[in-house]
C-alpha cells in the first residue's frame, strides 16, 4: 500500500509545527542562595547555556523581596540551606512556574518531603549526578519540551526517550489493532517520520533538505522490519497481531535511538552530497549524449 498523500502533507505541516515548538521562547529564572556549594553553581552555569537566541536564563541572589517576571516558565533555586529560604520558596512557588530546589544534601531543604506538580527537591554531593534528573523532572512538568531540548543540550536525552516511547507505543497499537493486510505500514511510517522531525527539533538541527536522507533511512528500516515480521507470522498462527504490535514498537525504538546517535555524533552530510551531486551530473551527461544520437 503507497504512502497516502495526505499523510505527507500532514507531515510537512508538522515538520513546521515542530519547528515552531522549538523556536518558542523559554525563560528560566535562576535563584542562587549565598550558601548553595561552589561547584553546584558551576555545574549549573555550564549547563543552563542557550544554544538559540529563544532561550533566556536570568540569575539572581535569593533574598526575601524577590520576584519573578511574569514569562517565567521554570524557576531553580541553589542553595546550601538558609533561615530564609521556606520563606522565599514559598513565594516563588505561588507564581505558578515549575521550581526545582538543587542542594547538596537533602536535609538542608527539610519542607520539602516529595515532589508535587510545582515543586520539588534533588540532592546530590556530585552536582553531575544532579543533572538527569533534573531534565527528566522538567520534561514532566513543561508544555515546552522541545523547546527547553533545543535551548540546553541536557534536556535532549530526556525529551528524545519521551517522544521515542510515545510513538513506540502507538505503533504498537497501530501494528496489533490494524488487520487490513498492509494498512498499517503507512500509518506506521508517518508515526516515525513524524518522530524523527520532532527529534531533529529537540537536537536543535534546522529542517535542512539532509534530513531526507534520514527520512529514506526511516523508510527504508521499517520496511525492513516489516519483512523480518513477515518471516515470523506462519509460527505465529492466531497471535500474529501480537507480533505485529511487538514488531512495530521495538523497530520505532530501535529507529528512534539511531536517530538520536546519529544527531548526538553530528554526522556530516558532505561525502553523500557530493556522491549525489556526481551522480547527477552524470545522469545529465548521460541524457545529453543520448539525446544527441537520436538526433
Amino acid at each position: 500500500m503507497g504512502f497516502p498523500l495526505n499523510s505527507l502533507t500532514k507531515l510537512i505541516k508538522l515538520g513546521f509545527s515542530a519547528k515552531k515548538e522549538a523556536d518558542s521562547s523559554v525563560r528560566i529564572s535562576v535563584v542562587v542562595d549565598t550558601s548553595a556549594d561552589e561547584a553546584l553553581v558551576q555545574c549549573m552555569r555550564r549547563i543552563l547555556v542557550p544554544e538559540t537566541i529563544s532561550g533566556l536564563v536570568r540569575v539572581e541572589r535569593l533574598r526575601s523581596d524577590i520576584s519573578l517576571k511574569t514569562d517565567t516558565d521554570l524557576v531553580l533555586v541553589l542553595t546550601g540551606g538558609s533561615e530564609e529560604l521556606e520563606e522565599v520558596v514559598q513565594k516563588l512557588v505561588i507564581c505558578g512556574a515549575p521550581l526545582m530546589v538543587l542542594a547538596t544534601h537533602a536535609n538542608q531543604v527539610p519542607f520539602i518531603h516529595g515532589d508535587t506538580p510545582v515543586l520539588g527537591l534533588r540532592a546530590h554531593e556530585d552536582p553531575q549526578q544532579l543533572i538527569a534528573p533534573l531534565a527528566h523532572w522538567i520534561q514532566a512538568r513543561t508544555d515546552k519540551p522541545a523547546a527547553f531540548a533545543a535551548n540546553f543540550s541536557f534536556m535532549r536525552s530526556a525529551a528524545s526517550q519521551h517522544l521515542i516511547q510515545q510513538t513506540a507505543l502507538a505503533n504498537v497499537a497501530t501494528g496489533a489493532l490494524v488487520f487490513i493486510p498492509g494498512a498499517d505500514f503507512p500509518v506506521m511510517t508517518a508515526a516515525q517520520l513524524s518522530m524523527l522531525l520532532q527529534l531533529a527539533m529537540i537536537h536543535n538541527k534546522p529542517l535542512h533538505a539532509e534530513r531526507g536522507y534520514e527520512a529514506a533511512f526511516v523508510v527504508l528500516s521499517g520496511f525492513i522490519i516489516r519483512m523480518i515480521i513477515r518471516q515470523f507470522k506462519p509460527y505465529a498462527g492466531k497471535a500474529s497481531f501480537v507480533l505485529k504490535g511487538l514488531g512495530g514498537g521495538i523497530g520505532t525504538l530501535l529507529i528512534g535511538e539511531l536517530i538520536c546517535f546519529v544527531y548526538r555524533r553530528d554526522l556530516d552530510y558532505s561525502r553523500a552530497n557530493q556522491a549525489l551531486g556526481s551522480l547527477a551530473k552524470q545522469t545529465r551527461h548521460l541524457l545529453i549524449a543520448r539525446s544527441e544520437q537520436v538526433h
